[in-house]
């Protein structure tokens, strides 16, 4: 079977215990996709890590609940969850399409939605002049790539990745990119990128797990007990 295909048991984060499962309750199975440091493999460590991925181990040893998570490209994870072949995916912001078939869950991680820019184009990402005119991008199956087309912006950049969208940014290939402010921020560092680029705040959307509403009518009372754990769990990662 491919790689992208595997199914992940919850060892991968290198614990030492297995999750004890509650009596009857079968494994949770979870999407994700690559976007450091939210989720990403440690080929080091050979695990799965990140910030989100720790805080969903956390809420599930706390439950007694045994999971799974694929790791897959972003749409594709979604997907599965739409057509009922998983049941969950994170780490995932709020959108009417997705409160269609699944319900997010209390806050696993924070986000901010940020302009980037080169840092000489003085331009104003949230003006009408740039809205009609810039041409723009966010990456395939994010939130703010559906969020730029509703907003009427010319969204002409959707590759797989953040890290595609920057190297489109820095090559003038588009004005300004719509990214996560974490994800960007470590792609910044490992780049030595400072002071090249800058960057307009344009809204906070943090983050969660959104669970299939065919998985959660099967499951009385699962996702209650899951946000009920994030509070402790998210205090011990960092």
């Amino acid at each position: 079977m491919a790689a992208s295909r595997a199914w992940l048991c919850t060892l991968v984060l290198g614990l030492a215990l297995p999750v004890l499962a509650r009596t009857g309750e079968s494994t949770v199975r979870l999407t994700t996709h690559e976007l450091p440091p939210y989720s990403y493999r440690d080929t080091a460590q050979q695990r799965l890590a990140g910030i989100a991925v720790e805080v969903v181990d956390c809420v599930m040893r706390r439950m007694g609940q045994p999971y799974d998570v694929q790791v897959l490209p972003w749409a594709r994870a979604q997907k599965l969850v739409q057509q009922g072949e998983a049941d969950g995916f994170f780490a995932a912001s709020r959108n009417s399409d997705r409160d269609g078939y699944a319900v997010q869950s209390a806050i696993i991680a924070p986000q901010q939605w940020r302009w980037y820019l080169l840092a000489g184009n003085a331009a104003d990402p949230q003006s009408p002049d740039f809205r009609a005119t810039a041409q723009v991008g966010s990456f395939v199956g994010a939130n703010m790539l559906d969020w730029l087309r509703e907003q009427g912006y010319r969204a002409v950049a959707t590759p797989p990745t953040t890290e595609g969208l920057l190297k489109m940014l820095r090559a003038g290939r588009v004005d300004a990119i719509l990214a996560n402010n974490l994800v960007m921020e470590r792609l910044i560092r490992e780049q030595s990128l400072d002071g090249q680029l800058r960057s307009v705040l344009q809204e906070d959307r943090p983050l969660g797990v959104y669970f299939s509403k065919a998985f959660l009518a099967g499951r009385p009372g699962f996702l209650e007990r899951f946000n009920a754990q994030l509070g402790a769990c998210r205090s011990t990662v960092r």
